[in-house]
């Protein structure tokens, strides 16, 4: 695709043809092809995964989104798990993610593990949460904008998305 793209001025097709099962070959793909993407190569993409073509549209949305050509709704980032972690981060992350889903805005949306550095590390997302013990901060572009309990961490950032959805506030 590299010699191809300098030789000629037909739109490129990309795709990584049998690249396997749903993890292994999400990971073949958006290698093989975000690289390409990110060179500015590439007109059409198509993920091949030994699983439901639903899942592939979606490994696709991923790439362009990750590259930065397109985004489809919102996109979490979430911190791994460290020392300071004081809540159930790994299930606040995908609780969150499964929530974002119905929202349409291109917006970034952060899990952060702790409320001393959670906000400052997610700074760029448009929203997020940090949890702290026994509850935590609702933040948004790196500002904290209220303190809830952690049980009460999850709705309240919904609570943000969903205005910002709805009254298109800045």
């Amino acid at each position: 695709n590299r010699i191809l793209a300098d030789k000629v001025e037909y739109p490129l097709h990309l795709g990584v043809t049998e690249a396997g099962t749903l993890y292994r070959g999400t990971v073949k793909s958006a290698i093989g092809i975000g690289s390409l993407l990110l060179d500015g190569i590439g007109d059409t993409v198509r993920v091949s995964l030994t699983d439901d073509p639903l899942k592939e549209v979606r490994a696709a949305k991923e790439i362009l989104s990750s590259v930065g050509i397109q985004q489809y709704g919102p996109v979490l980032i979430s911190c791994p798990t460290c020392g300071r972690t004081q809540v159930n981060l790994i299930d606040m992350a995908k609780e969150v993610e499964e929530k974002i889903k119905r929202f349409k805005k291109p917006i970034k949306v952060a899990v952060m593990g702790c409320a001393v550095n959670g906000p400052g590390e997610a700074r760029e997302a448009d929203f997020g949460i940090a949890g702290g013990v026994g509850g935590g901060l609702v933040f948004r572009k790196g500002k904290v904008i209220r303190s809830v309990p952690e049980n009460e961490l999850i709705d309240a950032l919904m609570e943000e998305i969903e205005k910002f959805e709805t009254e298109g506030e800045n």
